[in-house]
């Protein structure tokens, strides 16, 4: 299995010793979720699935995995198959236990899905109102007819428990692979800023639109529920370094003939964190490892004044 191997590379260069760490933590949060008493299992059922799928959608390798495997939907049907073990195990031993063969089931289909087909769509007052931020609204064009509705449901459920936050969960998600892609070196030169005065500015840019998508939600959502005050503050604020997060990852690995970057794994890792408090230490690593290694890597493009 030549992407099994590949991907073990990836994970020894990208995650080392910590692993198996990982995925012991991965597998005990797994087990605590589907043995929950207020039905989080069927939740997860559909978080874990919409990791899969968000990670299939925005994977880079599918065409060459395609071109030049033997059996590709083989080999990405078990590779998905074998990462979804360490959450789908755990659910056999709860009363969930249905859940090992609904999930493997729904990921199994995944590879399936034609992630080429996109629809877009042109809405010229996003530039008014957004003004230069071309990466959000090439984003919100791409995704608005799903961004609409997951926004609606949001605040519509908003009063309810776990509900509005599913929806949020993905409506980040969503905004989150806005900054997967790579725009052109001339886009980034345009900016006219030095390295750091352009993460700061595309961070704090992004950051105030995700306040913005967030916050009314979750302040209805707290003054009904206010023992969720807490869990609804990590929400906001975790997710606020996520984001910040896929900007320095993207640009610590931005090469200017390369589409796309090596976000994915990590940002798996990240939102796993969401639910996985243990892992959040990990993201705030990742923020300062990757903020260097961004800075470092945009003198190439930028000039650096400071």
């Amino acid at each position: 299995m030549q992407l099994l191997k590949i991907r073990f590379y990836q994970f020894k260069r990208d995650l080392g010793f910590l692993f198996f760490p990982i995925v012991a933590l991965i597998s005990l949060t797994s087990y605590f979720s589907f043995n929950h008493p207020n039905q989080i299992g069927i939740y997860t059922i559909g978080i874990v699935t919409y990791l899969f799928y968000s990670f299939h959608k925005q994977r880079s390798d599918l065409s060459f995995v395609s071109k030049h495997f033997k059996s590709p939907k083989t080999q990405i049907i078990t590779e998905y198959q074998l990462f979804l073990m360490p959450v789908s195990i755990p659910a056999i031993f709860t009363a969930y236990w249905y859940s090992f063969f609904v999930l493997h089931l729904l990921v199994f289909l995944i590879p399936f899905i034609d992630t080429k087909r996109k629809i877009q769509f042109k809405f010229l007052y996003l530039t008014k109102h957004l003004k230069n931020d071309y990466i959000f609204i090439s984003g919100i064009r791409k995704n608005l007819f799903v961004l609409a509705p997951l926004i609606f449901i949001a605040i519509v459920l908003s009063p309810l428990k776990l509900f509005p936050l599913f929806a949020l969960f993905i409506v980040n998600a969503i905004v989150f692979s806005f900054y997967e892609i790579n725009e052109s070196v001339q886009m980034i030169q345009a900016s006219n800023k030095t390295p750091k005065q352009f993460l700061s500015s595309l961070t704090n840019s992004v950051i105030i639109k995700l306040v913005i998508l967030n916050v009314p939600v979750l302040i209805i959502n707290t003054v009904v529920n206010l023992d969720l005050f807490l869990f609804n503050l990590y929400f906001l604020v975790y997710n606020l370094l996520i984001v910040a997060n896929v900007i320095v990852l993207k640009y610590s690995d931005y090469q200017y003939k390369k589409q796309g970057n090596s976000v994915q794994i990590k940002l798996v890792i990240m939102l796993l964190g969401l639910f996985i408090p243990y892992l959040s230490p990990l993201t705030i690593i990742f923020y300062f490892q990757s903020r260097k290694e961004a800075i470092n890597n945009l003198k190439t493009y930028l000039d650096d004044t400071n």
